[in-house]
Formats: structure tokens, C-alpha cells, sequence
């Protein structure tokens, strides 16, 4: 699927076919940025026998309504929302747009994407945070490259069916974000999966875009150890339109050999190359987000947020190098992702 060009700055690199966003030229051009009115927040569980329990949290254009803090902590601010709002359609019948969001890393808390969501939400869109239990050791978290694609389905399922919330989504316009091994699970479902035995020896050989290796070798397991017939089953989902993977884990693992079949964008949190990306197929456009770094996927910190990550043997580089700076670093990462949403839903 040929993709028309985004509404973001280019610099042409036949090898790459990247586009670099400077961060002020491509924040003003943003459907939305961190002003404007609250979204909506409400929550949704999934339970069953036979795969692990999911919480949904929903965010979406909201009639007015109290407003509180949500999804914050002692080390990140909390996103502004009004809790249980009821939906602001355009018209009765009208019908969200909705993308699917999936966290990164192996032991990221719930909603860390909340402000992601909330920007998308003032943009139109109902935005879905998939949040999964954290993994109980390491060993189950190497299962997670392909359980987060199965969550999502799960979830687009859930929501598909829900008696209060379907009538509400446009089933034309559903689309995947993800950063980190999120991001790789976007680009599975979009049909471009992690191939099993490179995933297996991903901690082998090195520059394979495994960042775990260490974590998981001081907990004594290894990517061999992974449920080898599920990280081989097919996870892609044709219900998802396109896909948006910021800074995603594994691509020099990833089976190109099919290619993709739904636009797909990969970002690059910084202005360097990431290892794979010049394997990857026609049919995924790549940008570098080149005064971004690699931690500006987090929320804004608060105050004593970088003090309380030192002072427990955390990072402090997670809070970045200001609140202004990772502010910039949010609209310009939402930039870049509604521009991408708006080319797909224009040119199907």
C-alpha cells in the first residue's frame, strides 16, 4: 500500500526512508497538544478462564465535568481528565475513531501512556490504554512479546461487544500505537511479527534489540526459555488499520519476509538510526524525532520525581532533561502520530 507523504518536514534518505520532525515545526502543525479541554476517563476489566485479566482505560472526547488527576504517582504527574464524563459525539449517530495503545517494557506500571491518551483524546479519537498484569518473574515476562499483540485483539474484541461502547466505534477506523516492545506488538499485529528463532537467540548475538538481556540473565532465564509454539503462532489482525510504533524493541528479529499489509510508521526517539530499521519493509515509513530522547515516551515528572528515583536506586535520566523539554517532546510525538492517523484514514 503505497502511503501519501505526511504533513511533516522531509529530508530525503533513499536508504533509510526516513522523515525528520524538528520538534517546534512539527508540534505547530499537531491536531492537538496538551491544551484544550479535559478528556473523558472510565475503566473497563476483562476477565476469563482461558487468557489473563486485562484492565482497559478509556479516553475520549467528554462533555463537561469535575476534573481530577489521573494515572500519577509520587514520581509522575498525574493527566488531567473527568472521570465517568459522558462521550461528546459530534452528532447522535457519529462515531469515534480508536486506537489502541500498548505500554513499553517488561515491568511498565499501568497507564503509563496516559498522557499519550489524553492528547489523542482531545484530537477526537477514543484512545484505549491495555494494561496487563504486571508478570510475576522473569520467566513470564518473556512471554510477553506475544501476549501484548494477543491483548490487544483482546481487547478491540472486548470492546467490539461491550453493550455500551460499540455503537460508539467506527469498526473502518481502528489503528495500533505502542512504544517499546508495545511498539513491536503493534507492528505484529499489522503483520510483521518477531521471527521465533531470532526472538529465541535474541541474547546470543549481539544487536539483536533485546534490551533485557541482562535483567533477565541475572534472573537466571533466557529468551530460549519462551513459549516457543506461541511466540511462533501468526498475531496478525486485519481489523487494525494502521500502526504506530515509537522506539520499537526487536527489529532486527522481525519477519519481513511478507512484508506488512497495513500502513505502519516506525519513531525513533532521537536522531539515530535504530539497529534494523533498514530491513524493514516499503510499506512502514520511519521518522527520527531528533531532539527527543529515548525516555520521552514517560510522563512529566514531578518535582521530586528525579530525587525519589535516585534516592531508590532508580534513574533519574527517565525524568529527562526538564518539564518544558519532555513537554515539547510529548506535542511533537503526538504530532507525528495524529499526522500518520489522519494520511492512513485519507488514503485507505
Amino acid at each position: 500500500m503505497a502511503l501519501a507523504p505526511l504533513a511533516l518536514p522531509q529530508m530525503a534518505s533513499a536508504e533509510h526512508r526516513t522523515i525528520a520532525a524538528q520538534l517546534g515545526t512539527a508540534a505547530s502543525g499537531a491536531a492537538s497538544d496538551a491544551s484544550g479541554a479535559a478528556p473523558g476517563v472510565f475503566a473497563l476489566d476483562i476477565r476469563g478462564a482461558e487468557a489473563r485479566a486485562l484492565s482497559l482505560t478509556l479516553w475520549y472526547p467528554a462533555e463537561p465535568g469535575p476534573e481530577s488527576d489521573f494515572a500519577g504517582n509520587a514520581v509522575f504527574r498525574g493527566t488531567r481528565a473527568i472521570p465517568g464524563a459522558a462521550p461528546h459525539l459530534a452528532a447522535p449517530d457519529s462515531r469515534f475513531p480508536v486506537v489502541l495503545i500498548s505500554h513499553g517494557g517488561l515491568r511498565s506500571a499501568a497507564d503509563s501512556g496516559a498522557w499519550l491518551a489524553a492528547g489523542l483524546a482531545r484530537a477526537g479519537y477514543l484512545a484505549v490504554e491495555v494494561n496487563a498484569p504486571r508478570t510475576a518473574d522473569a520467566r513470564a515476562a518473556l512471554d510477553e512479546i506475544w501476549r501484548r499483540p494477543q491483548d490487544m485483539s483482546r481487547a478491540l474484541d472486548h470492546l467490539l461487544r461491550h453493550p455500551e461502547w460499540a455503537g460508539r466505534i467506527d469498526p473502518d477506523q481502528i489503528f495500533a500505537v505502542g512504544f517499546a516492545l508495545g511498539g513491536t506488538a503493534a507492528l505484529t499485529l499489522a503483520g510483521m511479527g518477531p521471527d521465533a528463532e531470532g526472538y529465541l537467540q535474541s541474547c546470543e548475538n549481539a544487536g539483536q534489540g533485546n534490551p533485557d538481556c541482562g535483567w533477565l540473565a541475572a534472573q537466571g532465564v533466557s529468551p530460549e526459555q519462551t513459549d516457543a509454539a506461541a511466540l511462533d503462532a501468526d498475531r496478525h489482525d486485519p481489523r487494525f488499520r494502521a500502526a504506530i510504533a515509537i522506539a520499537p524493541e526487536y527489529l532486527p528479529v522481525l519477519d519481513v519476509s511478507n512484508g506488512i499489509d497495513a500502513p505502519a510508521l516506525v519513531v525513533s526517539l532521537g536522531p539515530d538510526i535504530p539497529s534494523g530499521a533498514a530491513r524493514l519493509p516499503d510499506g512502514v515509513a520511519q521518522m527520527t524525532l531528533p531532539q527527543a530522547g529515548p525516555t520521552d515516551g514517560f510522563a512529566l515528572c514531578t518535582e521530586a520525581g528525579p530525587q525519589i528515583l535516585a534516592r531508590d536506586g532508580g534513574n533519574p535520566a527517565l525524568c529527562g532533561a526538564s518539564s518544558e523539554a519532555r513537554a515539547d517532546a510529548h506535542r511533537v510525538i503526538l504530532a507525528a502520530i495524529t499526522a500518520f492517523l489522519q494520511d492512513a484514514d485519507a488514503h485507505p
